[in-house]
């Protein structure tokens, strides 16, 4: 069974000794996380167009589905399939996509199953291109037509912890919206027009292995290993936006000589026109110490560069002005950290656009008590974690429904939404209240989960989509966000849609 198992830089070397044996070599690929009759039917017609089978791998990282995927690890996913009679070769591809290991496999016939015959109908938009790369190397496109069972329900239903506790929600979610539904008015987004205002901030990442108190002092001392900077702020809720809107531009401030602004200018999506005011004050920094165990990741300590008013008169009525000057923009989104960025001129200002205005103003450390909803005059809609809305009304105990109703009429908004971590969202309009269970547990960085969250349903809100789909569609990006590390990636359209038609099957 091991001798299957081959390296992907030796697969070429391989196959091109197959072909000159006058072998016909079929090729399969895709991430097989649990074999059912289905790919043994798929992989059986497929060896039978020719001599030897050729079936390559997603590696778990590259794996796309959303939280705890694959359920089995590339190791076990190649076992398994080595141990088909039928399959003569098993490689883990080294990219994302097949196109590259199609070159290296170089293969006389490509294998799909027939639900990818209509390539407008793959979320991923990846087949296409399997096909010309097919085409490139001199092989053909093969697709078979048997009985297809879906990998995602069978993991859903047996074996997904998740699946199993979000399913009463999802069984009531899917009586009203169907996948393509949901695939549409996520495509509808792609025409707004969105303006972000709000504050830039640089998140560093200090990883450190802890050694215990100083012989000498009180102090905790560390070994530090590694570093990394990630956007923060408004800066990657615009890269949130961009990912789905078509244009997104962005006012924020850096300091005077920023020592990040070329990393700014590079990460930000290449749709995002940003508008960066001079600042006196430094670009914000946040640095967290952060202890590694196994996937998770435990935050020691945090500093912030500064915790003053970054604008002088000048430069906030700068910022004045270009929200006087915005005109024909679907959406304004006021992502207000409270660190200096935003003071009550400019929230005046953001109050009085006529666009649609959703706003996020966070508690932090640096401004507990001071940064609330209620400096806002009015708001479309509101995106706030719980003790940041009750915060706001001073109420601690009343029902949380009451609460943002309070809320809501004060801001004369349109619908709120209060995330509360491992209890899911509270989804409200005028009209209706409903909860949103946290669609997955399995955290390994929650910093930015509200950004991401704040990002999808703004968009959906705005749009007018139903406020059960806008609510749904923003905990998703939650979801997938509290698996990325830091904000070293933005939410993308492709895995949005992968692990909503997961959670769909």
């Amino acid at each position: 069974m091991q001798e299957k198992i081959r390296r992907v830089d030796e697969i070429s070397g391989i196959i091109a000794a197959e072909k000159s044996l006058g072998h016909k070599v079929v090729h399969c690929h895709g991430v097989f996380d649990l074999l059912h009759p289905g790919h043994i039917r798929h992989f059986s017609e497929a060896k039978a167009q020719g001599d030897k089978l050729v079936v390559s791998l997603t590696p778990d990282r590259f794996v796309n589905k959303g939280p705890g995927r694959p359920t089995f690890n590339e190791k076990l996913r190649s076992e398994q399939l080595a141990a088909l009679a039928c399959v003569d070769f098993v490689v883990l591809n080294d990219s994302p996509d097949a196109v590259s290991i199609i070159k290296k496999v170089c293969p006389n016939l490509y294998v799909k199953g027939s639900e990818y015959r209509n390539h407008s109908e793959d979320v991923t938009g990846k087949i296409s291109e399997e096909a010309q790369a097919v085409e490139e190397v001199g092989g053909q496109i093969y697709y078979t037509d048997d009985i297809v069972f879906s990998s995602s329900h069978l993991i859903n239903r047996f074996f997904d912890e998740d699946a199993a506790r979000i399913a009463p929600f999802m069984d009531q979610f899917k009586e009203q919206f169907s996948l393509d539904q949901i695939l549409a008015s996520i495509d509808s987004l792609n025409d707004l027009k969105i303006l972000v205002v709000g504050d830039a901030i640089i998140d560093q990442y200090q990883y450190v292995t802890p050694l215990g108190q100083s012989g000498k002092g009180q102090q905790i001392t560390a070994v530090l290993h590694e570093n990394e900077f990630f956007l923060g702020g408004s800066l990657i809720i615009a890269n949130h936006l961009a990912g789905f809107a078509k244009k997104v531009d962005l006012v924020t401030a850096v300091g005077e000589n920023c020592p990040f602004q070329s990393k700014i200018e590079k990460e930000l999506l290449e749709n995002v026109t940003a508008h960066f005011i001079k600042s006196d004050e430094p670009t914000l920094l946040k640095k967290r110490y952060v202890q590694k165990d196994g996937k998770t990741l435990s935050k020691l300590f945090e500093t912030y560069s500064s915790c003053r008013p970054h604008l002088n008169h000048d430069q906030s009525n700068q910022v004045i002005s270009l929200l006087n000057q915005a005109k024909g923009y679907d959406l304004v989104v006021a992502c207000d950290f409270g660190n200096g960025f935003t003071n009550p001129a400019i929230v005046s200002a953001l109050s009085q656009m006529p666009t649609f205005l959703a706003v996020n103003t966070q508690t932090n450390s640096g401004n507990r008590g001071f940064n609330v909803i209620t400096n806002y005059q009015r708001a479309d809609y509101i995106s706030l974690n719980e003790p940041e809305i009750r915060l706001a009304a001073h109420d601690r105990d009343s029902r949380l429904e009451q609460v943002v109703q309070d809320i809501v009429s004060i801001l004369h908004a349109k619908a709120a939404s209060i995330t509360r971590g491992s209890e899911g969202v509270l989804f409200q309009t005028s009209k209706d209240s409903f909860r949103i269970p946290a669609l997955t547990m399995q955290a390994i960085d929650r910093v930015g989960a509200g950004d991401s969250y704040l990002a999808l349903s703004s968009m959906c809100v705005a749009k007018g989509l139903p406020p059960l789909l806008a609510g749904f569609i923003g905990s998703v990006a939650a979801a997938i966000d509290i698996q990325i590390i830091g904000n070293r990636e933005a939410i993308n359209k492709v895995g949005l849609c992968k692990y909503i038609t997961r959670l769909m099957k």
